[in-house]
């Protein structure tokens, strides 16, 4: 089984203990023992033979990252280092997500590192007791309650298959086309993370046609903008910020701090339904699904994570008012 809609090229495959111990050990082991000096005996343990475990893959099947499940506990999460920052935690997170989620299980549980407790909660993941040390590196332990994805809810009505396939996206002009697509298509709801608001997508007429009809159609909708760099727009004027100056009312642009690492690299969700992923920071190569909703809704989990934690653009309603 594949994992959902990953960071393509990122493969997420269930990997058995016998035939993959050997990867899998060797990637624990570089994470854990070489890098953050964890005893070779207390890595390795009497669960490992019973336990659920994923393998991460890039496109040569050269593989990136191990998580394993006990029971309804997750664990064991490691990344190679030179893969780290690109959405490859995410991606075996999510694919434990999914197979939890329909094995009707009610809960995760975990304990986080300190440091990565804000990437478990961007999945929903919250404290639930105090700090603890495990081979000389401070935990938390983490609960996620498998009930926000509800799998009791309604049936939602059919959807075409052309609809759920995956779109293989690769050039600029592709990306402009699909964004206009996605964005034309929301009835509620934008919500778009880009690296520097790339003019050759988002500063367009007709880009911004959609998203003023979008942000104009009812009081509750939302166009929200969030940009990591957002010096370029200081230097030159650009359509779609032009519109959010006009329309600060009914859409909202912020800058997220630059230090800041994401799983993302840029994308746009079009309501809880449709997704743009580009994979590439210096170029143009992703996929987009125009009715993927699990998978919408996690990245808007991650979006409004990401939000909440940025701020105002510096100087741009004094450069374009």
């Amino acid at each position: 089984m594949s994992g959902t809609i990953e960071f393509s090229p990122i493969r997420v495959e269930p990997a058995d203990w016998p035939g993959s111990h050997a990867t899998l050990t060797a990637i624990r082991h570089q994470v854990f023992v070489a890098e953050q000096g964890v005893p070779p005996e207390a890595e390795i343990d009497s669960d490992d033979p019973a336990a659920l475990h994923w393998l991460a893959l890039d496109a040569h099947a050269a593989p990136m990252g191990t998580a394993r499940l006990v029971g309804n506990r997750v664990g064991r999460m490691a990344v190679l280092g030179k893969y780290r920052g690109k959405g490859v935690g995410s991606s075996l997170l999510r694919a434990i997500i999914k197979h939890a989620s329909g094995a009707g299980m009610d809960t995760l549980v975990l304990d986080a590192q300190t440091h990565a407790l804000g990437f478990y909660e961007r999945f929903g993941f919250v404290t639930c007791g105090e700090v603890f040390d495990d081979v000389g590196i401070p935990h938390r332990p983490m609960r996620l309650e498998l009930r926000r994805f509800d799998r009791s809810q309604p049936a939602a009505p059919a959807v075409g298959g052309d609809l759920r396939h995956r779109i293989a996206l690769d050039g600029s002009q592709a990306f402009a086309d699909a964004a206009l697509d996605l964005a034309g298509s929301a009835e509620h709801a934008i919500r778009l993370f880009s690296q520097r608001l790339d003019p050759r997508l988002y500063d367009r007429d007709d880009f911004c046609e959609v998203v003023l009809r979008v942000a104009t159609r009812h009081p509750n909708t939302e166009v929200r903008i969030l940009v990591r760099d957002t010096s370029h727009l200081l230097r030159h004027n650009h359509r779609l910020v032009e519109l959010f100056m006009r329309l600060s009312s009914r859409m909202e642009l912020r800058r997220l701090d630059s230090e800041l690492e994401t799983p993302h690299t840029e994308f746009l969700v079009s309501d809880e339904k449709g997704i743009l992923c580009n994979q590439l920071e210096d170029g143009y190569r992703g996929y987009c699904y125009r009715h993927a909703p699990l998978e919408a809704r996690h990245l808007s989990q991650d979006f409004d994570a990401l939000w909440h934690r940025s701020g105002p653009a510096p100087g741009l309603r004094r450069l374009y008012l």
